[in-house]
This record gives structure tokens, sequence and C-alpha cells, in this order.
């Protein structure tokens, strides 16, 4: 039988659950939230780097081809991202309010469909915050906007996990607060020229910084 720890809607007898899985599924929690500080430890020493980088910068870039990939496969798994947030979001007011409905919904229904798009979402995150850290370990600082725009998509990735997943919401909720301090900070230092904030403005950012790059 396979088990799904993270799903709120399958029940199993806990006594007879072998807890060497208790432990291994424990220690995968474990490696993961430490992933996730790494990486936002990452981006915000590319953000220092950026803030004090010298005023001319003498070297050229040369062409980093694994970066080049790894830049490939966030833009196509973004995609896919908000995407789903917008069908989730529908007429209604946020994608965050939609997705707290859809699965409440779900625990009293059976209902294939839903629970099909929640199994997309949880699985294109997991793929984003994967590529997220492959960048972080780059030299990000020398593509700011690019380096913004991650942020800010890390920033809507901890909030969907913060809603999947019960067992960390204090943990996403506290690491999407912090992307998004990073990213107003970035905001500062990168301004975008003749634009009004707003929220408008910053619903669409991400679908604008996907087709920057």
């Amino acid at each position: 039988m396979n088990f799904n720890f993270e799903s709120p809607y399958i029940e199993y007898d806990s006594e007879n659950f072998p807890y060497s899985l208790y432990e291994i599924h424990g220690l995968n929690k474990i490696r993961e939230l430490s992933r996730q500080l790494r990486t936002f430890i990452n981006y915000k020493t590319a953000t220092m780097k950026y803030r004090f980088r010298p005023k001319i910068i003498t070297s050229l870039i040369g062409v980093d081809s694994k970066y080049n990939e790894i830049k490939r496969k966030l833009k196509q798994n973004s995609t896919i991202f908000i995407k789903l947030l917008h069908k989730i979001k529908g007429d209604g007011i946020s994608y965050k309010v939609e997705l707290v409905k859809l699965q409440e919904r779900i625990k009293f229904s059976r209902n294939k469909f839903s629970r099909d798009i929640l199994t997309d979402l949880r699985d294109v995150t997991q793929k984003l915050f994967l590529t997220i850290h492959e960048l972080s370990e780059h030299e990000l600082h020398l593509h700011p906007e690019f380096l913004k725009f991650t942020v800010n998509l890390s920033q809507e990735a901890c909030t969907v996990f913060k809603i999947l997943n019960n067992w960390a919401s204090g943990f996403y909720e506290e690491l999407s607060v912090n992307y998004r301090q990073l990213y107003d900070e970035l905001g500062f230092l990168i301004p975008e020229e003749g634009v009004e904030k707003s929220t408008v403005k910053e619903q669409k950012s991400l679908e604008e910084g996907i087709k920057d790059w």
C-alpha cells in the first residue's frame, strides 16, 4: 500500500504503521525545511552582493550553460504553476481564498477533478522549490531582474505550501514574509521606471516576469 503523508483525506491504522517509515518521513521533512532555509539565505546573500556590487563591473559575464538550463526549467514550471493558480482562483477574490475552500470541499466529497488540481499544484510547487534552490547556488546577483522575479515567485510558492502543508504552515508563513521583505528590498534596489505600485500590478508581476525570460 502506498501512503501519502501529506494527504489529510486518507485514513490508515497508525498502530500497524511501521515506525521506520515514520522515522524516514520525519528525516525527509527536516531535510526539506533545512533546504528551504539554505535557499533563502542564498537569495539574501545574492541581494547583499548586488547591493554592495562595484559601481563598474570590469569583467564580462561568461555563458553558463547549467544556469541557462535551470532557468529554462524554472520558466516551464512557473508557467504551469501560475496557470493552476488562475484556474483555482476562477472568479473568486484570490487564489488563496479559493485554495482553502477547495481543500475544505475535498474533505467532504470525492471530487476527482478538484483532487487532481491539488495534486498537480503540490507537485509543480515542489518542482519549483527544487529549481529555485538550484538557481540560488549560481551568481544571481549578476542577473538582478531575474533575481527579483525568482524571489517574488518563491514568496508565492511559500504561500501555497503554507495552505497545503498543515504540519509546516507556520514555517512557510514566516518564510513567505521573509521573501516578501526581500522582494521589497530588491524593489528599492531595482526600481521599475514609470510604474506605480498597485495590487493589480503585483498580481501581474509573475506573468510579466516570465515573458521577460
